[in-house]
């Protein structure tokens, strides 16, 4: 039994976000060896731990994560690996944080819980080196299986986790942010994630972990369950639990931009 939220994000991020966080690095990140990157909203450093492998021992990973409880779990479950470190800080105070010392800022599903977005697309500008990048996975909507979840389970915190907690914005304004910034962009695109869950009950408790524990499982009633489950249920008289290929449920977007160099172009 999961003892905190942390914890139980760090087994969500074990299985359905380390996946597509992995690919996504595979894909579009590519770290090279010896590379200093900066993770922002690291989580409970999974893929902060799978970045400092990829760079080597001559590269350093710092993960940063304004959630004290998800950085404590980051430093106990990593503490082994001598080119990782973690720190507490927010999107809004990274950027004091060795400017223009990074070759990658990575952020990885952490974006859309970011306010004033400007503001944080400017203070990535001033992390990378120049010809640095950044890579950001981020949802531009909220899938509608997770607001049902919230609207529907909790109604009386619902309106705080989609409306207050939840800050997306479309890809339009995202692309306006990180223009107006100075970067270049170099690729921006949909990609469809694996939303996953091998039971009810692992699905509830992923609700729980990513709101940080907003989400009362203590409040879901059994009416309240069927009334968010019974539009799911197939021909086999099961809901749902795998999102994988429906659009409005698992669109994300994946971002990559660079720094250009002061002689460039």
């Amino acid at each position: 039994m999961q003892r905190s939220p942390a914890e139980g994000y760090q087994q969500a991020s074990l299985s359905e976000q380390k996946v597509d966080g992995e690919d996504f690095i595979q894909t579009d990140v590519c770290p090279k060896a010896g590379d200093v990157i900066l993770d922002l909203g690291c989580g409970t450093g999974e893929l902060s731990a799978y970045l400092a492998e990829l760079v080597g021992p001559r590269g350093k990973v710092i993960g940063v994560d304004p959630d004290k409880e998800r950085i404590r779990v980051a430093k106990e479950s990593h503490s082994q690996i001598e080119n990782l470190s973690f720190t507490e800080g927010s999107a809004s105070s990274f950027f004091r944080m060795d400017s223009n010392s990074y070759d990658i800022v990575f952020c990885n599903a952490a974006l859309h819980w970011m306010p004033e977005k400007q503001q944080v697309f400017n203070s990535m500008f001033s992390s990378p080196k120049a010809g640095g990048k950044i890579a950001v996975n981020y949802l531009d909507r909220l899938p509608q299986f997770e607001f049902n979840a919230y609207m529907l389970l909790n109604p009386g915190n619902g309106e705080r986790i989609c409306h207050e907690m939840y800050q997306c914005e479309s890809k339009t304004k995202i692309e306006h942010y990180c223009l107006s910034s100075g970067f270049q962009i170099v690729k921006h695109y949909e990609f469809c994630v694996s939303f996953v869950f091998n039971s009810i009950d692992g699905l509830l408790k992923w609700h729980w972990s990513v709101t940080h524990g907003v989400l009362d499982l203590s409040l879901v009633t059994e009416e309240r369950l069927k009334k968010y489950l019974s539009p799911s249920v197939g021909e086999n008289g099961k809901p749902c639990l795998d999102f994988r290929g429906i659009k409005e449920e698992s669109t994300v977007y994946r971002l990559i931009a660079v720094k250009q160099a002061e002689n460039a172009g």
